[in-house]
């Protein structure tokens, strides 16, 4: 085990390995009359992304979302809540890990999202559910640095395509 830091994958542009995506979406680009802004795009893990963010976005979302890499536009003020939201969790992550509005999110959060494979099975495999659950209190981190980067980009995205006009997001995902 090497002492690299463990990254939950997300990356800008389009990356076909990474299923969960986000770009800006216009009304031209809905309607084929401009180009998709893949440059623009971010790139997550879809099964870590389902897990940790869905949960948020669910929330903010207008309507039923579609999986299977339907389209699913999320308008710029909805964006925007995502934001706080999420701002918030991080902020909470950060200063008080036991702050009782944190108890919905952890539901969702796993060790075995927040390590390799390898660690996972050499230290949490057969670990009890309390040990996990500390676990997952000492790789908060991860959790951190994930949140942190969808809001940084979902932050720059509204500030950048919003006054020219923007519709919002588009959300596509596998599952």
């Amino acid at each position: 085990m090497g002492e690299e830091h463990y990254h939950i994958r997300v990356k800008k542009g389009h990356v076909k390995r990474l299923r969960f995506w986000f770009a800006p979406i216009s009304q031209k680009i809905l309607d084929a009359d401009a180009d998709w802004l893949e440059d623009e795009e971010l790139s997550c893990d879809n099964i870590c992304t389902k897990a940790l963010f869905y949960p948020i976005l669910r929330k903010h979302f207008p309507g039923e979302f579609q999986w299977h890499e339907e389209i699913n536009v999320m308008p710029m003020k909805n964006v925007r809540g995502t934001i706080r939201e999420t701002r918030a969790v991080v902020n909470a992550l950060e200063h008080n890990y036991d702050d009782p509005r944190l108890r919905s999110y952890k539901k969702t959060f796993a060790i075995d999202l927040l390590v390799d494979a390898d660690e996972y099975e050499e230290k949490y495999a057969e670990a009890s559910e309390a040990e996990k659950i500390k676990a997952i209190e000492e790789h908060k981190d991860v959790l951190i640095e994930y949140y942190t980067a969808i809001c940084d980009y979902l932050d720059d995205i509204v500030k950048r395509y919003e006054p020219q006009g923007f519709l919002g997001v588009a959300i596509c995902a596998p599952h």
